[in-house]
């Protein structure tokens, strides 16, 4: 057997025999208490965490008690709880403890992210939800399900335990999956025909403007990507008696989640962001839109996690070396691999036709800071800097007024993870930091 075919053996070893009895034992420790709340399943690779708290904050506006699980925390009424580092379906444990304590404080509902790991693992054994949503399906995770066929697969098992589908229509998995739900279902798009279509897309500086099904959704988010978690959202409220106009006011501001597409403020008059933009995916939606927002420098601020999916490293650097003008490569949680090898993986992907590397060692006094920042308009500039608070103080440095600058990948964490150890981390506090170093 090879080693592969021997992990995937293991693990569903593991599966059966480990996480599958804890999961039965805290449904009957805590009471069954998924049975007594109103379920909504959000999974997909990216825009869970987004979609969850839409979807949230729309039925607190339209008085339904909802509480929510996602990656960040979990919000019961308004008690916040941590549900633990680096992971976003939280063990069968805290899931059933959390679904007893909103039973007890009255909730009817509650949104949950819904992982394929967790999945995989039955941590949501002995829930049925009543209606499920499918974000997106891209490259992530293949270091544990191997193959796309796989990771696609285990997130099919959400809508066998849903007895409502909401699938985005114009994503790779909708034609998989569509013809197995054998459970209702609604869909949404921007291209695809759907029963909630975006149409007359307009994208301006401080606003974004489009209708479905002739009514017209304005938001302060101005990310087209955004587009599809307003549509799911969209999708799912309707089956609790919320229509689209009773929804817009939730849209219009749109909930600020920690960690996505977060400003920090400065004063030098370029924009500072922090998003958890992690896969090749997300950095492509996130860049993406980002450089529609500037006429000068994006400058990226990433890297990628060790011990997880190395085939998606030089994929990222493909996607920042094309759409950034200045990427700085960094170190993330390396866990127990070498920084060096992470980010020359990463390096492989970059086009070096078409770019310039710049020693950091040999950047120093404001001349030479200038001209990489000016160089970075006619061809993609990167660095390698394994410390990432040395990473955000070149990058403010670098840049001038006008310019992005979004650091990507931590988000809304709290540590960072070398070796086997956390270390304090804030990429908030990093930028602040590197803020006041700027003209030194």
């Amino acid at each position: 057997m090879s080693a592969p075919s021997f992990k995937i053996f293991f693990q569903k070893i593991k599966n059966m025999l480990w996480h599958l009895p804890k999961s039965i034992f805290y449904n009957l420790y805590y009471n069954f208490p998924s049975k007594k709340l109103i379920l909504i399943g959000v999974t997909g690779t990216d825009g869970k965490t987004t979609t969850c708290t839409l979807i949230h904050e729309i039925l607190k506006n339209n008085n339904i008690q909802s509480g929510m699980i996602n990656t960040i925390h979990a919000k019961i009424g308004d008690k916040v709880i941590s549900t633990g580092l680096h992971t976003t379906s939280p063990d069968p444990k805290i899931i059933h403890k959390l679904f007893r304590q909103m039973v007890s404080a009255g909730l009817t509902h509650c949104v949950c992210e819904v992982t394929s790991h967790a999945l995989d693992q039955n941590r949501f054994w002995g829930c049925r939800f009543q209606i499920s949503v499918m974000t997106n399906i891209s490259h992530e995770h293949l270091d544990y399900h191997k193959t796309m066929d796989s990771y696609i697969f285990s997130k099919s098992k959400l809508f066998q335990m849903s007895d409502h589908a909401v699938l985005n229509k114009d994503d790779l998995s909708y034609k998989i999956i569509s013809p197995i739900i054998k459970s209702s279902k609604s869909t949404y798009s921007i291209k695809e025909k759907s029963n909630y279509q975006a149409q007359k897309i307009n994208i301006k500086k401080d606003f974004m403007e489009f209708y479905v099904n002739k009514t017209k959704i304005r938001t302060d988010s101005n990310y087209r990507y955004q587009i599809y978690n307003i549509l799911a959202s969209l999708a799912t409220v309707k089956h609790f008696g919320i229509n689209i106009d009773s929804a817009k006011s939730t849209i219009l501001n749109f909930p600020k989640t920690k960690g996505r597409r977060e400003d920090v403020q400065n004063e030098f008059g370029f924009r500072t962001i922090i998003d958890f933009a992690h896969t090749p995916n997300a950095l492509e939606n996130t860049l993406s839109a980002l450089k529609t927002l500037t006429n000068n420098n994006l400058i990226v601020i990433f890297g990628a996690t060790g011990g997880r999916d190395k085939s998606k490293r030089p994929m990222m650097g493909e996607i920042v070396s094309r759409i950034a003008n200045i990427g700085i490569i960094t170190s993330d949680d390396t866990r127990n691999e070498k920084i060096e090898d992470i980010n020359e993986q990463i390096i492989s992907g970059i086009n070096h036709k078409m770019s310039e590397y710049f020693d950091y060692e040999n950047v120093s006094g404001q001349n030479l800071y200038s001209k990489a920042a000016n160089k970075a308009r006619k061809k993609f500039v990167y660095f390698n800097i394994p410390n990432r608070q040395d990473a955000f103080n070149l990058a403010i440095k670098l840049a001038q007024p006008g310019d992005v600058v979004v650091a990507c990948g931590k988000g809304h964490e709290t540590t960072i993870l070398h070796g086997s150890i956390e270390y304090p981390w804030s990429e908030a506090e990093a930028y602040r930091s590197a803020f006041r170093f700027k003209d030194i």
